[in-house]
């Protein structure tokens, strides 16, 4: 019995508190979607869906010139960030080297987050 009320008085003491310094902006999340590279050898792209299959998009995304979604190495590796809004990619260059890209999920803003100056294999993995 003591339990129950002191979790009451607790629930009671914090729905007292000042809402509006609870205000937070939150960007709106882009639940149950699917990213993908789609194409044959060099001639790859970035692709977005729904869990289910339904509204398949393509990402038109503009590399820098000699670099590509898929290398001798591997693919791309992309990745949405947790709240939707950018893909995080793997591009290759022609001189075996690689570099990890981010763009907005419109594919704008493209911008190298990180670059290798040797052949060594970059990808993306998630953190959760």
């Amino acid at each position: 019995m003591g339990f129950m009320l002191a979790g009451v008085l607790f629930q009671i003491s914090c729905s007292n508190s000042d809402e509006k310094s609870k205000v937070v902006n939150t960007p709106t999340l882009q639940l149950n979607k699917i990213i993908f590279t789609k194409g044959v050898s060099q001639n790859q792209s970035i692709w977005v869906c729904n869990y289910d299959g339904t509204a398949l998009t393509q990402i038109p995304i503009v590399l820098p010139s000699g670099v590509t979604f898929n290398g001798t190495n591997g693919n791309a590796y992309p990745r949405l960030s947790p709240d939707g809004q950018k893909i995080f990619f793997v591009g290759f260059k022609a001189d075996n080297t690689s570099s990890i890209y981010s763009c907005d999920i419109t594919g704008s803003n493209l911008q190298e987050v990180y670059n290798t100056t040797d052949s060594t294999v970059l990808a993306i993995g998630s953190a959760n």
